[in-house]
């Protein structure tokens, strides 16, 4: 019988934390997408299954709501559902507990990407119906379009790397948030709790392409956008909570 809510615990180990104890913005990101991964082989159109037909998922929007941040050595649970599947698109929810708490909640939409002809399709695979859960979600706010109206005042360059790529052979989404919090102070990133982020992917990368990283910082808001050639890549991506 196929579960549509799946689960998994995962108890915190000292690489995916920062200095303060805290579990890395990162690693939070890879947790869930393992978690998506894990279940997705479950219901039959994971990773080995879509490769078949020369598929795989890839992210494009995603939005994380932070109650607290789970720290070294705690055991999380991570639960995570299909809320909604059309054709070459899929809607899929996480919540993240720490004990019996719910700390986070994400969701998130990922498209069916063709490896070959590097563009997105219809899923070659059948979806039971009774896994989507339409009306179980997990964030008090649904992904966004990100439209920035102020200037990105700062920047540095970047060229990807082979660490920074995956199976898929571009650089995997969880890239883009190290980028972007390395290029902060890191009293920013170790002193504050981000209480939600939002990040638009618009366009692959791959190895040796060059981008700039850019971002601008307000009261409660930062900022980022990482483009090559002047063209949006991770259009905006924005990361908001109290920092000062």
């Amino acid at each position: 019988m196929q579960t549509a809510i799946y689960s998994n615990t995962y108890k915190l180990n000292f690489t995916q934390c920062y200095a303060n104890g805290q579990l890395k913005y990162s690693e939070l990101s890879n947790l869930l997408q393992l978690c998506a991964s894990d279940h997705a082989e479950l219901l039959g159109f994971g990773y080995r299954e879509m490769a078949k037909n020369s598929q795989s998922w890839v992210l494009s929007r995603v939005r994380i709501e932070i109650a607290s941040l789970p720290r070294f050595m705690q055991t999380i649970t991570i639960k995570t559902w299909v809320q909604d599947f059309l054709g070459n698109r899929s809607i899929r929810n996480f919540e993240v507990y720490l004990a019996e708490k719910k700390i986070i909640g994400a969701t998130s939409f990922w498209a069916v990407f063709n490896v070959q002809e590097r563009k997105s399709e219809n899923l070659a695979v059948k979806i039971d119906p009774s896994i989507i859960l339409p009306e179980k979600a997990a964030t008090a706010n649904s992904f966004r379009r990100i439209e920035l109206d102020q200037t990105l005042d700062q920047y540095i360059n970047y060229v990807p790397k082979l660490s920074d790529l995956d199976i898929v052979n571009h650089v995997n989404n969880v890239k883009y948030t190290d980028w972007c919090l390395d290029s902060l102070p890191a009293n920013i990133v170790l002193n504050e709790t981000f209480k939600t982020i939002d990040i638009n992917y618009l366009k692959e990368l791959t190895l040796g392409q060059a981008i700039k990283i850019m971002q601008h910082i307000d009261a409660d808001t930062i900022n980022f956008s990482i483009t090559r050639e002047n063209k949006p890549v991770l259009d905006q991506a924005e990361f908001l909570g109290s920092i000062k």
